[in-house]
């Protein structure tokens, strides 16, 4: 789950995904009035100003799946949202219909082949317990392609450990921009995310896959897995870029797909987006990844090196 949990912290068409998976009752509007827990006095992220000249924005580090008890988001963030004049994420996570369509087509099998099909053996019997596991059924993921299914199998796994993409903070975002009157821009769009797990080589998918159950499969990892939120839910801004550092220095192709796709090449554009948006809306609030807003080659970072100043609010 190490490098599996990075794929989730920095793709957001998982809000879509969580429909294959395992049900659960909870909705954004549910998360965004659900009460702290008593005993835990931060409810996670990181929050920054970024200023040049006259041009300013909110950016906070978002986790793409959560639970009831993330919220209500603390003081300073509330404020900085009610005071924004827009609302900007990577995409738009309640484009359901536009997401399933472009799931459709780089996600599943339309040229006669099945999941079964393009499956080494032993690959095969390591799926089929996970697919019990999570109340999935060999039928429910024969046209899914492995990159789609390997995705599936991680949101399985988050919601078998009680994290819910329902209670995403990218959703509940996007729920208060809906309920407080305020416009929600996109900085990516939806193809851009999709496409490029989609566009993996079969062989690519297939070690996608096979990383992925080797990962959930491994108690230490999994259990490791949970630290990655810990760090979110303390703001440890620091502790993450050193884990980030580590799970994708390997030679997995994972790991190495993770770094190269899903972050540096992301991060220049969302960097783009964010300019263009203190340039054209005042007090505009930006939610991305965490993961994006730290190490050396981060969004912040770009910021910085184009003249920005970079505060840390909360």
């Amino acid at each position: 789950m190490l490098r599996q949990i990075i794929v989730t912290l920095c793709w957001l068409p998982l809000s879509l995904l969580a429909q294959t998976g395992p049900a659960a009752p909870a909705s954004a509007a549910d998360a965004a009035a659900a009460p702290a827990l008593a005993d835990h006095g931060r409810q996670g992220g990181a929050l920054f100003k970024i200023q040049r000249s006259s041009h300013s924005a909110y950016v906070f580090g978002t986790i793409h799946v959560g639970r009831a008890d993330f919220y209500p988001f603390d003081d300073k963030v509330l404020q900085a949202l009610q005071q924004s004049s827009s609302i900007a994420l990577e995409i738009d996570p309640g484009n359901t219909q536009g997401l399933a369509a472009l799931m459709t087509k780089y996600g599943v099998y339309a040229d006669g082949k099945s999941l079964a099909q393009e499956l080494p053996s032993p690959l095969q019997q390591q799926l089929n317990p996970l697919l019990e596991k999570y109340g999935l059924t060999p039928a429910a993921v024969t046209n899914m392609k492995p990159w789609l299914l390997a995705t599936v199998l991680g949101i399985g796994e988050y919601t078998h450990q009680g994290y819910l993409p329902q209670y995403g903070v990218d959703t509940t975002l996007a729920a208060f921009a809906k309920s407080h009157g305020k416009p929600l821009i996109e900085l990516e769009t939806a193809e851009q995310q999709v496409s490029l797990l989609g566009k993996l080589t079969s062989a690519e998918q297939i070690q996608f896959l096979q990383d992925s159950i080797d990962e959930i499969q491994d108690p230490a990892k999994a259990q490791r897995s949970l630290q990655m939120i810990a760090l979110w839910r303390n703001g440890d801004v620091d502790g993450m870029a050193a884990m980030l550092a580590e799970l994708t220095s390997d030679d997995t192709f994972t790991g190495k797909f993770v770094q190269r796709a899903l972050l540096d090449q992301r991060n220049p554009g969302l960097a783009d987006g964010i300019a263009r948006l203190t340039r054209s809306t005042p007090h505009a609030f930006v939610g991305i990844g965490m993961l994006h807003l730290v190490g050396k080659n981060s969004v912040l970072a770009i910021l910085r090196q184009r003249g920005y100043t970079v505060t840390r609010i909360y």
